[in-house]
């Protein structure tokens, strides 16, 4: 696989000698807002209750789908991106993608749908309609004209 010169002796790459997380990418470039949205994406699917790994797991995937994506897009753009570093990059965000789909708790089972109860509730709330709008009548044992 070809090395890139240009990138191994960025002065950038000198000066940061610290691992770097989806929290150091600038979020205003359009690249740092897709990893983030991906990551956050991703995150969701765990709900309230998620753990330092998990969410670390989605960062990566996220900024892994977005490089991705990048790569693909520069190719359609007539960029020289090598054919094999798309591929590998596109395979690799897939797997990081369903790594994290796979660590995801199950949605709880939708409720069977019962017709039979639906019709019990629908003739229910007729009748709760019809006694609502009976008038109040006067009790059986008074007489209408006896006031």
């Amino acid at each position: 696989m070809e090395m890139r010169t240009d990138m191994a002796t960025s002065p950038a790459a000198k000066r940061g000698r610290r691992l770097l997380t989806v929290r150091y990418v600038d979020g205003r470039t359009r690249g740092g807002k897709r990893a983030r949205k991906l990551a956050a994406e991703l995150a969701r699917g765990f709900g309230t209750a998620i753990s330092e790994m998990q969410r670390r797991s989605c960062e990566q995937a996220g900024m892994l789908a977005a490089l991705a994506e990048d790569l693909a897009a520069r190719r359609l753009a007539g960029q020289p991106i090598s054919f094999d570093e798309l591929l590998r990059s596109e395979g690799v965000a897939r797997r990081a993608i369903r790594a994290v789909r796979a660590e995801c708790p199950a949605p709880p089972p939708a409720p069977r749908f019962s017709p039979m109860k639906a019709l019990r509730e629908a003739e229910a709330a007729r009748k709760a309609a019809q006694t609502d709008t009976t008038t109040e009548k006067a009790p059986l044992d008074e007489h209408p004209a006896a006031d």
